[in-house]
């Protein structure tokens, strides 16, 4: 299967837009800093905790990282597979 150029770059825009779109950032207000989509591969807070195993889970999380760049790999050959067969479709 040969991947696009065009069909890639625009699945990775509307990727990126969605990890834009679920980005939090209310560490300074005693919340959470939230990075990634569909998972949350970086999570902060500059707030007290009294339960130390809340502040475990900061930080940056490789797993979640690597299942974000695992999916957005899916989605891209998932819609390339689809625009070809659309292409074949509509000769």
């Amino acid at each position: 299967m040969k991947l696009k150029l065009i069909p890639t770059i625009i699945m990775l825009l509307i990727f990126a837009l969605l990890t834009a779109i679920s980005y939090q950032d209310n560490a300074a207000s005693d919340g959470f800093t939230k990075i990634g989509f569909p998972f949350n591969f970086y999570l902060y807070s500059g707030g007290k905790f009294s339960n130390p195993s809340i502040t475990s889970d900061f930080g940056f999380s490789t797993k979640y990282f690597i299942a974000d760049l695992f999916i957005l790999i899916l989605v891209i050959v998932i819609g390339n597979i689809v625009v070809n067969k659309w292409r074949e479709t509509n000769k």
